[in-house]
Order: C-alpha cells, then sequence, then structure tokens
C-alpha cells in the first residue's frame, strides 16, 4: 500500500430506522431521484449512482439513525484501520457483509457522541446506470451529526477516523473532509439537542438547474422547505434543505475541494446567520446563531416526522 494518511474516501451510505418503510420510500424516491436496487432482509436499499445503494430503509419500532457509512479504498486500507481502533481501546465490530450488507467487509463501532458508524471496502456495484430523471445527482455528498461536546467529536473524526478539518463555525460546529476533497464529508456540532443524532444528508446535484428542479419537485410533492436558496460561507455551496418522515435532505452544489497535497487552514467563522448564508450579509442580526437556525430545521423535521 502506497504512503498515504489513513483516510476514507467518500460518504458511501446512510442507514436509517424508520417508522413506516412505505412513506419513507415516497420521499427517498419522489422528493429525491433515488431507486430501488434491491430488499433484502427487511431493508431496502436505494441507489443514486453505479453503487448498490446511498441509503438503506429499515422499518423499526425505534425510528433514527442505524448508522453514517464510509468508504474505504482497499481491503489493505481497512485492515489498518482495524488494528488502529484496537490499539486505541474502541470497540469494533468486524464482518464480511457481502451476502448480507452488499459490502465485502466492515467495521462498526461508535464515535463519542453515539452515534453510530460503518467503515467498508467493496460495495458491490449495479451494471447498469439509474434510470434517468428530470433531477440528477453525482453523488451522496456529507452529513452533519449532533454531538455535546464539538471539540471531542472534532478530533475524534480527526486523530481515529482520519479526516481533516476544513472550518469551524466559532466552536459550535467543525466540518471536516475525506480524501475525495469535498469541503465537509461530515460535520459535528450541538445541533438540536444535547446528543447524537443525525442532522442532515446531503446529495451533491451537477448544478443550479438541477437543483432549481429538485426545488419545483419538492414544493409540488408538499414536503416544507426548512431552509430555502442560499449560499454557505464555509463550503461556497449553493442550495436549500427539506425536511421528510426520517431527516432533513439537502441539494447543493459547487461546494469547495481541496486536493491531498494541499489541504486548507481551517478557518474559525463567526456565528451570524450570514455564516449560512453569505446572501443576508447585511439583513442579519448577528445576534442570531446559525446552531440555533439549525436547531430550529431539526425541530421542523422531527415535526415533519410526527405529522
Amino acid at each position: 500500500m502506497s504512503e498515504q494518511r489513513l483516510c476514507p474516501q467518500r460518504l458511501g451510505y446512510v442507514h436509517l430506522k424508520v417508522k413506516n418503510v412505505d412513506t419513507s420510500l415516497a420521499f427517498w424516491t419522489g422528493a429525491l431521484p433515488l431507486e430501488v436496487s434491491a430488499r433484502q432482509g427487511g431493508k431496502v436499499y436505494l441507489r443514486g449512482g453505479m453503487q448498490h445503494h446511498w441509503i438503506v430503509l429499515e422499518e423499526s419500532a425505534e425510528p433514527g439513525l442505524g448508522r453514517v457509512a464510509l468508504e474505504v479504498e482497499t481491503r489493505a486500507e481497512l485492515d489498518a484501520f482495524e488494528a488502529h481502533l484496537r490499539v486505541l481501546g474502541i470497540p469494533v465490530e468486524a464482518g464480511d457483509g457481502l451476502e448480507s450488507e452488499r459490502v465485502a467487509r466492515y467495521l462498526r463501532f461508535r464515535d463519542p457522541a453515539g452515534n453510530p458508524l460503518e467503515l467498508y471496502c467493496d460495495m458491490v456495484s449495479m451494471p447498469t446506470p439509474p434510470t434517468p430523471r428530470t433531477v440528477q445527482l453525482l453523488d451522496i455528498q456529507h452529513v452533519v451529526l449532533g454531538t455535546a461536546d464539538t471539540r471531542a467529536a472534532a478530533a475524534f473524526y480527526r486523530d481515529v477516523v482520519g479526516m481533516r478539518e476544513s472550518d469551524w463555525v466559532e466552536q459550535d460546529v467543525c466540518f471536516l473532509h475525506m480524501r475525495n476533497g469535498w469541503h465537509h464529508g461530515i460535520g459535528v456540532g450541538g445541533l438540536g439537542g444535547s446528543g447524537g443524532g443525525l442532522n442532515h444528508v446531503c446529495f451533491q446535484p451537477p448544478g443550479l438547474d438541477d437543483v432549481m428542479r429538485a426545488r419545483a419537485i419538492v414544493r409540488k410533492l408538499g414536503y416544507p422547505i426548512t431552509m430555502d436558496l442560499l449560499r454557505h460561507a464555509p463550503s461556497t455551496s449553493v442550495g436549500f434543505y427539506f425536511a421528510g418522515p426520517d431527516t432533513v435532505a439537502e441539494m447543493s452544489f459547487g461546494a469547495r475541494h481541496f486536493t491531498e497535497d494541499a489541504p486548507p487552514k481551517p478557518r474559525v467563522l463567526a456565528r451570524g446567520l450570514d455564516t449560512l448564508d453569505v446572501w443576508q450579509q447585511g439583513l442579519v442580526d448577528h445576534e442570531q446563531s446559525l446552531v440555533e437556525e439549525m436547531k430550529k430545521m431539526a425541530d421542523q423535521q422531527r415535526a415533519s416526522a410526527s405529522s
């Protein structure tokens, strides 16, 4: 294996435990252009690209985050991760999941907030692309996770998982990137409560036309838009957020991109709402907090899920 930092390549998929799989399926295949790749073992697998799945739905009496799975490039690197985690004393479940999980091998463990994580290698590939839809997607791009201690969470993803810090919003939120270089594959912060959990998951379309088509579809289907068109200061991405029965989804494009040999110097950005949306410059009260706005988004999602 070449000499390189031990780090996941990309966000691979998100496993969600849901109240009603049919209701959830209508959201993920209607408001988003995902399609069913398989139904197996009580789970529904959804894809948006050549990979077998980006989202997994599993009906449960205790809905919530099942796990966030990060793709590792090679089996040798995954083995190195396993040794690394065990040396650090982190409890790890290791397994071969080709038949049951559609990945060759996985490692499962938790972050300091209790968020369930997976590292995996060699997901099954589909033989043909997804059926063309009005809205195109390039990838599943990032998640933002809750934590009671942002600094501890950031240190875990940096020092244990091998990610690099991209930016901070004061002491509130930290954005970290993986080897694929997008501004953040994971964000962590005290969002919507004191513990862990999924704040939102983001998908990357090619450009503004796809974002606007997606927005029109979401509005027609009646799903609540929790934050409308905006440009984030940390990532520079343009998009919008909308709530489904399980979590909030984001559609955005244009995020900053880094290379392995030129990592960024992380900035510490002010927590005002114009950090959330630069188009609000001069229009916002700087006592208003990005974190408070994202807590509102989490509250709206919970209200949507309970309705």
